[in-house]
This record gives C-alpha cells, structure tokens and sequence, in this order.
C-alpha cells in the first residue's frame, strides 16, 4: 500500500482565474478563495506558494489591479486640483518608491 496521498491538480477555467483576480482584490485570502471555489484547499495554496504558478500570477494581478484603480482615482482627483488627493498621491508615490528601492536592494544581495 503506498503511503504518499494522492496530489489533487488543480483544473481552473478563465473564469475561475478572473474569480480569484477579483476575491483577492477584495483581500480574500487564498484558503477563502478554495472554499469560495469549492477547490481543493491544500493544492490551492500550494499552487499559491509557487512564484510562476497561474495561482499566484492572478492573485497578485487582482490585488494590484484593485491598487491601481484606487490609485488612479487618487490621481485624477489630485489633476483635478483637490489639494488632499495631491497629498495623498504623493504619500503614495513615496511609501511605492521606498518599496521599490527596498526590493532592488534586496535582490542585489
């Protein structure tokens, strides 16, 4: 008898895909995600925990999808001339330049 269980590979459509784009632009973690899709949990999240898998790629594009719409709106509003918004904006443009410069520093390690 073998001991090893059996990996459950993930079938997902392009539906499914747009669905775990917009749940993680909700901030859905990935565990709610597999239950929401009534996938398998474990091979979810292992998918999940691989940097090239599709699982991954879609889950980050919904949250920086869902970044940049607000970020964008924050921008419109501050070309507008609303003088919060322009500070906000640039709030925001510092904290995504430091991160930049932190990852590129980490990556030259």
């Amino acid at each position: 008898m073998n001991d090893k269980l059996a990996v459950v590979e993930l079938k997902l459509s392009q539906e499914e895909y747009e669905t775990i784009e917009n749940l993680a632009a909700c901030n859905y973690s990935p565990t709610q995600i597999a239950i929401y899709l009534s996938a398998d949990k474990e091979e979810l999240i292992r998918q999940f925990n691989k940097p090239d898998s599709l699982v991954k790629h879609h889950f980050d594009k919904g949250v920086l999808t869902a970044q940049f719409e607000v970020d964008n709106k924050i921008l419109e509003t501050a070309k507008s001339g609303n003088i919060t918004a322009a500070q906000e904006l640039k709030k925001l443009q510092d904290k995504r330049q430091f991160e930049n410069h932190k990852m590129r520093i980490l990556n030259e390690s």
